[in-house]
């Protein structure tokens, strides 16, 4: 079974934090087995996790075109403008692979390239949510406490502001293209 640490989990997603490890969970099942798997991947030096995982996670899929694949991805920070355009490009050589990704955290929102990244992923026909209450527990469920406990939910720190945040921007970067003039940083 696959146990990621709680200190692994919580520190990136903490919407208070300026940390900028990225880590990305990600699900999913593939034609050519039965079987469901999950994996993590993290930022490199060199790479951000989305794209270390297509390179390093996926090689099958690279290999096999025609295997239908469904992957779902949880990330503590949205891509950013190039990732979004290597993921649309591996999606067009991968057309059998669907790919749904749920965000903790707007990557450089206010940055033109970002946003305009997020809207071409999302016109390119992939699912992007802001992480909700339900897919936080989720997330802590499946691949950092397994036990099940019907009455435990899992509750991030100061959630509910930056999560009504993250969902207001987002949504303004889909359909209206100008950025919330809220928080502070880069961020």
């Amino acid at each position: 079974i696959f146990i990621l640490s709680a200190i692994a989990f919580k520190v990136p997603m903490n919407q208070t934090s300026c940390i900028r490890a990225g880590w990305q969970l990600h699900s999913g099942s593939s034609g050519v087995s039965t079987k469901f798997w999950r994996k993590w991947c993290l930022n490199t030096p060199t790479q951000h996790a989305e794209i270390n995982c297509l390179e390093n996670d996926f090689k099958a899929i690279h290999h096999g075109p025609s295997v239908h694949c469904s992957i779902i991805w949880f990330l503590s920070w949205s891509p950013c403008g190039l990732c979004c355009r290597l993921i649309i490009h591996f999606l067009r050589a991968h057309p059998k692979v669907t790919l749904q990704i749920y965000i903790g955290r707007l990557f450089r929102h206010r940055d033109e390239r970002n946003r305009q990244g997020l809207r071409d992923l999302v016109s390119s026909g992939v699912n992007v949510y802001i992480m909700s209450l339900p897919a936080y527990d989720y997330c802590w469920r499946t691949f950092v406490d397994h036990r099940v406990r019907e009455d435990d939910i899992y509750w991030p720190c100061y959630f509910t502001p930056w999560m009504i945040f993250y969902m207001l921007e987002f949504q303004c970067i889909l359909q209206v293209g100008r950025c919330l003039m809220l928080g502070w940083g880069e961020n």
